[in-house]
């Protein structure tokens, strides 16, 4: 079983020296101007590198504040996401059903929140009330899939599944059917989503690293049989781990709404794909047991990383998901080799 501690941090330094390679790279990447094509090597010039800096009024270079910002906000809601499902995976289980999570839950707040406010209710009340709405549906749906999961017996991958069609078409009815607009202020828009991302991985590393909860995650993980010989309640920690996914997933809504002003049954596609490559990368065993919620920070950044720097270098969109694929492919493979040298 891991915790946090010194043996923590240098199982993360590696991960850490990938993560500064391909910021390094990606910063190389954006001083080259291809013309739009790059395969035509006559056609490129040399630039200022503008992933990590930017041209002022006065013709000097500093730092692009602005893009390193929108790194850790592009990444806040996969960042988010991650934290959830790396309790599911930890106890051995899948979540499948995060991305449409996040759309109903989004959905939810949003037209809550649209109703409230067109009756006169106080955006105070109107927002709160939304809030615990969009909170109870996320952990709701996250319970019915950790439930079913234990007492019906059901693979987790199959059961959220069924909830990544149930949660999507529940969003897309909720919804009418079109995206729903509520204008989002500015202040809350610039601060909310890494306020958020932050607070979840915060309260995720104390949770699993300095409480019982925590401990009984990772022992449920790694082997159940003999936790439950242990009197740990390995049927209540993995409900409680996919209920704490849900509630991920409903943070996320929000945080969604906050970035796009807007509940759509379109919120969240592919994401339940995104936050298991966070959880990969970040060196979480998807056999159970092993990981940490630091790692998956650290992935969450260096796919935000990635997409920020090929955007901004050019790549094209199709491009980006296989290299971002590759990278998913080559951390399960590094897994499945460290665990095969062990064995």
């Amino acid at each position: 079983m891991k915790s946090a501690g010194t043996s923590e941090f240098r199982r993360l330094l590696p991960l850490l020296a990938v993560m500064a390679a391909i910021y390094v790279i990606l910063t190389g990447l954006s001083a080259l101007d291809w013309g739009g094509n790059f395969w035509h090597l006559s056609q490129w010039r040399l630039r200022a590198p503008i992933f990590l800096l930017v041209e002022e009024a006065d013709g000097r270079y500093a730092v692009n504040w602005h893009n390193q910002r929108l790194i850790i906000e592009q990444g806040a809601i996969n960042l988010i996401l991650g934290v959830g499902m790396t309790f599911v995976i930890l106890v051995a289980g899948i979540d499948l059903s995060v991305g449409s999570l996040l759309a109903l839950c989004n959905v939810v707040f949003v037209v809550t929140a649209r109703a409230l406010l067109g009756e006169g209710v106080s955006p105070t009340v109107a927002y709160g009330t939304a809030a615990l709405a969009c909170l109870a549906a996320g952990v709701g749906g996250g319970w019915i899939n950790g439930a079913i999961t234990v007492w019906g017996r059901v693979q987790s991958f199959i059961v959220t599944l069924g909830m990544f069609l149930v949660a999507r078409g529940l969003a897309y009815l909720i919804s009418g059917k079109v995206p729903q607009r509520l204008a989002c202020s500015g202040t809350i828009r610039y601060l909310l989503p890494i306020t958020v991302s932050l607070a979840a991985v915060a309260v995720a590393w104390f949770v699993l690293s300095r409480t019982r909860f925590g401990r009984y995650v990772y022992a449920t993980g790694g082997n159940a049989e003999a936790s439950r010989l242990s009197g740990v309640p390995v049927h209540r920690v993995r409900i409680a781990a996919f209920a704490i996914s849900g509630l991920c997933a409903a943070l996320a809504g929000m945080v969604y709404w906050v970035r796009l002003s807007e509940g759509s049954y379109l919120a969240g596609e592919a994401y339940e794909l995104y936050a298991i490559a966070a959880v990969v990368i970040g060196g979480t065993s998807l056999l159970g047991g092993e990981g940490s919620v630091l790692g998956t920070a650290i992935g969450a950044l260096i796919m935000a990383i990635l997409n920020n720097g090929l955007n901004t270098v050019g790549v094209d969109a199709i491009t980006q998901r296989i290299i971002i694929g590759a990278a998913i492919v080559a951390a399960a493979l590094y897994d499945s080799l460290r665990h095969r040298r062990r064995a």
